[in-house]
């Protein structure tokens, strides 16, 4: 089984050492303590205030939420919170990465004309309506169909100049082919941004969508739902000539990338410092995309501070901080701004759609470890802290008793946590805490699948108070063990650590033996060493007392034999740009796109299903040791077969575009 697939959990499990202790490296007292202070009712008021803004980079929205966040984690005791404003202009460069333009859209409206006049679209009415980065304007014209629209194809035999478009495919090549090469004056989208098993199931839905925030002759787009488009579709293929009328009042603007801060103190400032993040930002209401997370971790801000506060537990001994921030941008431009903080935090947490209930959303929770490129003893933190809720929330399920032992909050959901353990998935800003340059080991929690994200259903009646409060019980309890932990209970989760190498040594001996190439089994056991070996360094340094992990290095290290070399190997050394930290590529930015011109910017040779992920981690791991043939075992031994000419070819864009050099 591929290292990428889902790690197996049995959710009926007890915790281990039950009998002892909840938590098996804490006293119950600690973990008791969380518990009490976390509120799910709290966190699901919050998302209810937040889903009140349209929450765009660089908005008036996203500034009312920032300012309402701050004002939140203040009355938190949080009191050194506040909201830092970092340049997003189109120009201002966070490393490698261009900040967005911000949009100020006010009021927009798209009617029928003729032959049967009506309303179609309302903004801000329908949040949703109309796409992020459009801009000013006034227009009657007639519509045409053009399919997908981003190809030449679409728009053979038909003129679409002076005309609106109505058009299926991603926005931004929509806009580019219709709009400024061949003259059309805006159009209508129901482009699907996001796809599901249940995608299309609900017809009714109308998905949020975004022009280019770089490209400032945007005109506009509206998006409409399956049903209207569709109709709109059928009319059109039956020879009607529909006019319509289209107002925006909307601008692209110079903004700032509004980001809160906040933290509870250390007691020992060299330390260093715990994160806990999740974006802000997104459609109003967008209450489980991503209210939820932002919610979820004002609440772990909260409970331990009220825990604090009250002597329940004591101060953490490194520091622990907040930040809510615009999705990936946010994250880039804050550590490109706090380089010296950044590299004080040991590891952290990001929250990005975590309160769905399972009837509505369709999503169940996923904690996805760190990086394979990051090994940490986080993982096993955060097993600990999900086995013990997964287990008392079943026990309550099936066997009734009191609330809270089922980590039930009143008046909400009573059913047990469904979720499950599951390898690196990219996505949201943990993406770029992990990233090459930054390397912070980060757990990120989140639902998916969710029919309703990016879209007009995305709303709070969708989320769980139960189930918002369990996953901030799970983040405070983990976030405060990598904090607090005294090195006199440590020992107990090297306990845990011993148990997880064992678990994931006999995997990689089963792997081995399975392996249809038995070069890649042996890469399997070796690289299993390898990551369990950086776990017990990661565990080590921050608490001495788990020393006697030390004893399973030298047999780790005496069995990492040489595996025979590859034929056809790549032998070269990349070097990081020290210049280039972050990804490389997120959203509607491009660094290979930005730097390699035309069709070189794609000219590699692909690496399958996985490809976004595979490339992630290759500069992860070009750390100006490793050859690209080490890479690509590393890859083949923690992920998936790797073809040697795949990984050279995107080695020489790299190179080409200034992002390693050869060593």
């Amino acid at each position: 089984m591929s290292r990428v697939a889902v790690l197996a959990v049995v959710l009926l499990a007890p915790p281990l050492l039950a009998a002892e202790r909840a938590v098996p490296f804490w006293p119950d007292a600690v973990p008791d303590a969380i518990h009490r202070a976390v509120n799910g009712n709290e966190a699901l008021e919050t998302v209810r205030s937040l889903g009140r803004f349209h929450r765009v980079h660089g908005s008036p929205g996203f500034a009312a939420a920032a300012a309402f966040m701050r004002d939140k984690a203040a009355a938190a005791g949080l009191s050194d919170a506040s909201v830092e404003h970092l340049p997003a202009d189109g120009e201002t460069r966070y490393a490698h990465f261009r900040s967005y333009y911000g949009w100020d859209g006010r009021e927009a409206r798209l009617d029928e004309v003729s032959p049967r006049p009506a309303p179609i679209a309302r903004f801000p009415e329908l949040p949703v309506a109309l796409a992020d980065y459009s801009q000013d304007a006034d227009v009657t014209a007639g519509l045409v169909s053009v399919g997908a629209g981003t190809s030449p194809k679409d728009y053979e035999g038909k003129d679409v100049k002076g005309q609106l478009v109505l058009a299926s495919g991603a926005l931004p090549a929509v806009h580019r082919m219709a709009v400024e090469e061949r003259g059309a004056l805006g159009f209508l989208s129901d482009f699907p941004n996001q796809t599901t098993a249940w995608s299309g199931d609900d017809r009714d839905l109308v998905r949020w969508g975004h022009l280019s925030p770089y490209q400032l002759k945007n005109t506009f787009a509206f998006m409409l739902s399956k049903r209207q488009a569709d109709g709109l579709r059928a009319r059109l293929a039956a020879g009607e000539a529909i006019t319509l009328h289209a107002v925006v009042k909307a601008k692209m603007v110079k903004a700032s990338y509004d980001i809160v801060s906040a933290t509870i103190p250390g007691s020992d400032p060299a330390a260093g410092e715990v994160v806990l993040t999740a974006h802000l930002c997104h459609q109003s209401a967008g209450a489980n995309d991503n209210a939820s997370g932002s919610a979820a971790i004002l609440e772990v801000a909260r409970s331990l501070s009220e825990a604090i506060r009250n002597g329940a537990i004591p101060k953490p001994r490194l520091t622990i901080r907040f930040l809510w921030v615009p999705e990936i941008a946010g994250s880039q431009a804050w550590l490109a701004r706090h380089p010296e903080i950044a590299a004080r935090i040991v590891g952290g947490i990001h929250m990005d759609m975590v309160g769905g209930l399972l009837s509505t959303t369709k999503g169940t929770f996923h904690l996805s470890r760190t990086a394979e490129s990051l090994p940490h003893v986080l993982n096993d933190i955060g097993r600990a802290f999900f086995d013990q809720v997964v287990a008392a929330s079943a026990r309550h399920a099936e066997r009734g008793g009191e609330p809270y032992a089922g980590f039930v909050t009143p008046g909400a959901s009573r059913e047990l946590f469904l979720g499950d353990i599951r390898a690196l998935e990219l996505g949201s800003d943990h993406e770029v805490f992990e990233a090459a340059g930054w390397g912070i080991p980060m757990l990120y929690f989140h639902d998916w699948p969710d029919v309703t994200i990016h879209t007009s259903k995305d709303q709070p009646e969708n989320l769980d108070a139960t189930k918002l409060g369990r996953v901030a019980y799970l983040g405070a309890g983990i976030a405060y063990t990598l904090a607090a932990l005294p090195d006199a209970e440590a020992p107990k989760l090297g306990t845990l650590v011993r148990e997880s190498a064992d678990i994931a040594l006999a995997r990689a001996r089963r792997e081995q033996a399975l392996a249809s190439d038995a070069r890649d089994g042996a890469l399997r056991l070796r690289e299993a060493r390898a990551e369990v070996e950086a776990t017990v360094v990661s565990c080590v340094r921050r608490w001495p007392s788990t020393s006697d992990l030390n004893g399973l290095l030298p047999s780790l290290r005496s069995a990492l034999a040489e595996v025979p070399a590859l034929r056809g190997r790549d032998a070269r050394v990349p070097v990081r740009n020290p210049e280039i930290r972050g990804p490389l590529g997120v959203y509607y930015f491009d660094y290979l796109q930005e730097k390699l011109a035309g069709s070189a910017a794609n000219d590699t040779t692909s690496m399958g299903d996985h490809e976004d992920l595979l490339t992630y981690e290759a500069l992860n791991l070009a750390d100006g040791r490793r050859s690209v043939a080490e890479i690509r075992d590393v890859l083949v031994g923690r992920y998936v077969p790797v073809e040697v000419a795949a990984l050279t070819a995107y080695f020489d864009r790299l190179a080409q575009a200034g992002v390693v050099t050869w060593k």
